[in-house]
């Protein structure tokens, strides 16, 4: 069945015939698709979402026009709309990496003088316990005071990997510090 045919059938309130642009289109669409993403998973979701799309939006269809390339432009632009929600995701992520750094960062301030002594013992003990890529992202970060982007550099991850990595070395310390005052390691 050609293409102008099936949509005549679609519009005319038979569903089945979508089946047959369905399959004559999945693959190249797909393949267009893994092309944009990165994921089987998420290019065949994006598959299923753009004929979807075009199934709703089949009246606005041009059937002059070549039924591929309408169908590239849907999923294109879910393509598009995916990858503004991850970055959208990744900042929110960021955001709340650094609100719970100034949580913690905020508990240290109400403690006593004498209790960072043991703090600061507690730590150097801690440090020693890090492997030495986690030794040296903590070296870059806190005595270079180097920026993620460096540092993710240094230790070959990206930057988001880096900050990511930190934060959960940062966990593991904050806890071993934790342990060792509770017990009275600190010295």
């Amino acid at each position: 069945m050609e293409d102008p045919r099936a949509i005549e059938a679609v519009l005319a309130g038979d569903r089945e015939a979508y089946g047959h642009v369905m399959r004559r289109y999945h693959r190249r669409l797909y393949y267009y698709v893994l092309g944009k993403v990165a994921d089987d998973g998420e290019a065949e979701d994006i598959v299923q979402r753009t004929f979807v799309t075009a199934f709703h939006r089949l009246k606005d269809f041009d059937v002059s026009r070549p039924m591929i390339s309408w169908l590239r432009g849907i999923a294109l632009n879910h393509c598009r709309n995916d990858l503004k929600l991850a970055v959208r995701q990744a900042r929110l992520k960021n955001r709340l990496l650094d609100a719970r750094r100034m949580e913690l960062q905020e508990s240290w301030l109400d403690e006593p003088a004498e209790a960072g002594e043991q703090r600061i013992l507690a730590l150097r003990k801690c440090i020693k316990g890090l492997s030495e890529e986690e030794r040296k992202a903590v070296e870059l970060r806190f005595v270079e005071e180097l920026p993620f982007e460096s540092i993710g550099e240094a230790i070959a991850r990206n930057v988001e990997a880096a900050r990511v990595f930190l934060f959960r070395v940062r966990q593991r310390l904050a806890d071993c510090v934790r342990k060792r005052l509770a017990v009275g390691e600190g010295a």
